[in-house]
């Protein structure tokens, strides 16, 4: 599913940074660098002072005067020139959400929200009940604490913020970075734009978001004291906030966390190529899939094979249309053999290890195409490669488990409707057996 930000959900101009995250960083900081966080301070202000009128949006003088300070100790973090013309803003929540709904209508056509909620729904990745628009409206009005806007050059923190004390000033930390990427790398220009390419633009957001979430845990480490990353870690996850992370559904979760915490993984095993420099080369060669954000070794010469699929839509017959079509990749085909279970880690920073992640692993490339029907039959067809045998008999088994408690009907099977593909497994659910047999008869299976 394509997200952009905070929980990846694909809104332009976002650019996310959610309490969770910012939690599971600096309780790992205080685990792994308290000589550091202990015995860091800030420099003395040797920036100019900042102009007072017109003041910001929301800022006083004082705030100006401290987002200056850390902005420009961001830039010798970062090892990017500093950004130009760069805007920001206090705005409050009411501001926000209604923002947010302005850029979920410019972002997606009518009726695309409701046939991938569909289309989730029939793979039991969202319940019956669930109102995907609704759900990422939630998210995002409970998430997100800032953003940055490419279109604008402007960074906004949500409000009310009196003052940038420690923890704002992480945020403003991560949402400068983000403009440092986008003077040197053109985040709207580069964007991934298909919505139907999710399992690339959730990879790419993973670039963005674990180059910014690397920059803030620097930043932290050479700029705040221990005393400030026990404050921020006491102030960022609350017991409210737990328990709307538990009541998402498992799919909007790892969204959420995906781009953060293994998007860091990443960025951190691609420095080791060359510190910020192999990272610059990176965002000029941008990692294509989830699964090379997994597995930085596969990153960039393990690519995706290109599933088309053909017109099963027009081989069913009149009155069937293809509502949607999607590509899940490794880490959404991971939740989904998951089949509910929840991940486990020894640290919040640590890239989630869902139960039967093995079944996705060794993923080579799919493609999904949710259809409807007269009479309101449906159907899901999804073809999916594997780079090995042993990778393909994993998946099909999990697939096969996975299904066991969904309506309708469903198979999974060894078969190939492209043509050309290695280890093939072709998923297929649909409302009733009748809507099942007649999807086989039209792939000639």
């Amino acid at each position: 599913m394509p997200f952009h930000d905070s929980d990846d959900r694909r809104v332009p101009g976002l650019r996310g940074l959610s309490r969770p995250v910012i939690a599971a960083l600096l309780l790992t900081s205080l685990l792994s660098f308290p000589a550091i966080a202990q015995d860091a301070s800030p420099a003395a202000d040797t920036g100019p002072s900042p102009s007072v009128e017109p003041l910001p949006e929301g800022f006083d003088a004082r705030m100006v005067k401290e987002v200056r300070r850390i902005v420009a100790r961001v830039d010798p973090v970062r090892q990017l020139p500093a950004a130009k013309d760069i805007s920001y803003r206090v705005i409050d929540q009411e501001t926000f959400v209604a923002e947010l709904e302005a850029l979920l209508r410019e972002e997606y056509p009518p009726g695309y929200l409701d046939a991938e909620d569909d289309a989730l729904t029939r793979l039991g990745l969202l319940g019956p009940d669930d109102d995907l628009e609704q759900l990422i409206l939630h998210i995002y009005d409970q998430q997100v604490l800032a953003y940055y806007d490419p279109k604008t050059a402007t960074f906004s923190l949500i409000g009310p913020v009196k003052k940038i004390g420690p923890f704002e000033s992480l945020i403003v930390a991560h949402e400068y970075d983000h403009a440092l990427q986008d003077d040197a790398f053109d985040l709207e220009g580069s964007q991934v734009e298909d919505l139907d390419r999710s399992d690339a633009i959730l990879a790419q957001q993973a670039l963005i978001e674990g180059d910014a979430t690397a920059v803030m845990y620097d930043w932290a480490a050479r700029e705040l004291k221990l005393s400030d990353l026990l404050a921020v870690s006491a102030q960022a996850l609350t017991k409210q906030d737990t328990r709307q992370l538990n009541r998402m559904p498992a799919i909007l979760r790892r969204q959420l966390e995906f781009p953060y915490i293994d998007g860091l993984a990443f960025v951190t095993a691609i420095r080791g190529r060359g510190d910020w420099a192999a990272v610059d080369r990176a965002w000029e060669d941008q990692p294509v899939s989830t699964e090379q954000i997994l597995h930085p070794e596969l990153y960039p010469d393990e690519l995706p094979v290109d599933i088309e699929l053909p017109s099963i839509a027009e081989a069913l017959g009149p009155g069937w249309t293809a509502s949607y079509e999607q590509t899940l990749g490794e880490m959404q085909i991971g939740v989904w053999v998951a089949d509910g279970q929840r991940a486990k880690s020894l640290f919040p920073v640590l890239p989630a290890q869902l139960p039967n992640a093995e079944a996705a692993a060794g993923w080579g490339g799919d493609r999904l195409v949710s259809l409807d029907g007269p009479d309101g039959a449906w159907a899901v067809v999804w073809q999916t490669d594997w780079d090995t045998a042993g990778d393909r008999k994993q998946f099909l088994a999990a697939a096969r488990a996975a299904m066991d408690d969904l309506p309708g009907a469903h198979a999974a099977i060894g078969a190939d409707v492209v043509g050309g593909l290695s280890s093939p497994v072709l998923v297929l659910v649909a409302d009733s057996k009748d809507t099942l047999n007649a999807v086989r008869e039209a792939l000639d299976l």
